[in-house]
């Protein structure tokens, strides 16, 4: 009786440990492994909500060359936001999952390339929707998914969206769930399942159980993304390496201008300018030269949430501006000359965005010029100057005014992908 009852529990023990195995292979083969994205991003970064714990995941199988034999395939699969231009989101889609495939390919070299399939998928409009359903809080949630489910042009469904109660359900969507749409799924077939020791599919199993960026795997490419309620919120928009300014009203009576502006963080600038005008008109009888530069340093204003939702150099900003340069100004027989003139004081500011790498800016500053001058007479045909006095001038009140045209430059990023 005792040996059978020893060899009973034998077979029991193997059974339930070859059956656990089982499990696991289903475990491994039927969970993606979700990378998310930054705004307007293609490239896999590993500070961003849940990607440090799946590029881990990534390596704890992908690092093991005995494991990755077992890889028949591995499908990209890669998402956007229904947000901005459609077609400009299909070909970050495409961006996305290339992105994905050139890290994949750098950072485990025995994989093969040609096993790695990029499945760009576009807009994510699916997963938004069952965001919408699980969320309770949206407001006019039922409404939100009447435009969903009644419009099938995206186009107009995005500007049905943006209407609705003054944009308040679009404002909740856009802070709340957009970021978890921006994602790539890397979906992997598995073969050969005796060639692997289970207690190494069972290790990595108990590992994958603890991967919460991912609920299921299904035919077709159909998957589900997880919506999380404790994952750190989105700390960076897209960010513009700096940005190159031209003042139109300047332009609009001649006078060169540029400006360079650069932001540091998400609430601060740094903006400089150069004014160059240079002309000597009519045989001497106009004469327009001035040479000017200046900095001004700048704050962007609004509550921390909407700054980190906010385009980098949008938005209101106040400033604190100098300036300084010379001038030589002639209109017929007078003029004056200043070798020397300062302007300082505090500015006021709007900027939006007119396209993806354009904004138009407007600005005002209000302060104190002071300059010193000497006021001449023009003599002989415009070719002998008569200086009749020097004086000083100071003024208080607006000192400069700016519509400017803005072109953002951004950051090249290559490691793990392309921008």
């Amino acid at each position: 009786m005792r040996r059978g009852a020893v060899c009973c529990g034998l077979l029991f023990i193997l059974l339930s440990y070859g059956y656990a195995g089982q499990r696991t292979e289903t475990d491994i083969s039927g969970r993606p492994f979700m990378l998310y994205f930054r705004f307007d991003k293609a490239m896999v970064d590993s500070g961003y909500l849940d990607n440090g714990r799946t590029l881990h995941h990534l390596e704890e199988i992908l690092a093991d060359c005995r494991l990755c034999e077992r890889i028949d395939s591995i499908n990209i699969l890669s998402f956007a936001s229904p947000d901005g231009d459609h077609s400009y989101n299909e070909r970050l889609t495409h961006r996305r999952s290339i992105a994905v495939k050139g890290y994949l390919v750098w950072k485990y070299p025995h994989l093969d390339q040609y096993r790695i399939h990029s499945r760009p998928q576009g807009e994510n409009w699916r997963e938004l929707r069952r965001l919408i359903v699980a969320d309770e809080h949206l407001p006019n949630r039922e409404e939100v998914l009447q435009i969903l489910d009644r419009h099938k042009d995206t186009e107009n469904c995005k500007i049905l969206l943006k209407k609705l109660n003054g944009g308040i359900p679009y404002s909740y969507i856009h802070n709340r769930m957009l970021r978890y749409l921006r994602n790539a799924a890397v979906c992997m077939i598995w073969i050969k399942p005796d060639s692997m020791p289970t207690n190494k599919v069972a290790k990595i199993s108990r590992q994958r159980q603890l991967h919460v960026s991912a609920e299921g795997y299904k035919t077709g490419y159909e998957y589900r993304t997880p919506y999380p309620q404790k994952l750190p919120e989105a700390t960076f928009h897209r960010h513009p390496l700096f940005a190159l300014k031209t003042n139109m009203l300047f332009d609009a009576i001649l006078i060169p201008n540029i400006e360079i502006e650069v932001p540091i963080g998400k609430r601060w600038s740094v903006n400089g300018e150069y004014m160059f005008p240079w002309w000597l008109l009519k045989s001497n009888r106009y004469c327009l030269e001035i040479l000017s530069g200046g900095l001004e340093g700048r704050y962007w204003l609004g509550s921390t949430q909407s700054r980190e939702q906010r385009e980098v150099l949008t938005g209101h900003f106040v400033g604190l501006y100098a300036s300084g340069g010379e001038y030589d100004l002639q209109w017929k027989e007078g003029g004056y000359q200043g070798e020397f003139f300062i302007a300082a004081g505090l500015s006021y500011g709007w900027a939006t965005r007119i396209t993806r790498n354009l904004h138009l800016e407007f600005n005002i500053g209000i302060g104190l010029l002071r300059t010193n001058y000497r006021h001449y007479h023009a003599q002989d045909n415009y070719r002998t100057l008569m200086w009749q006095e020097n004086g000083n001038y100071t003024w208080f009140g607006p000192t400069k005014a700016k519509i400017s045209l803005v072109w953002l430059l951004n950051r090249k990023m290559k490691k793990g992908g392309v921008e």
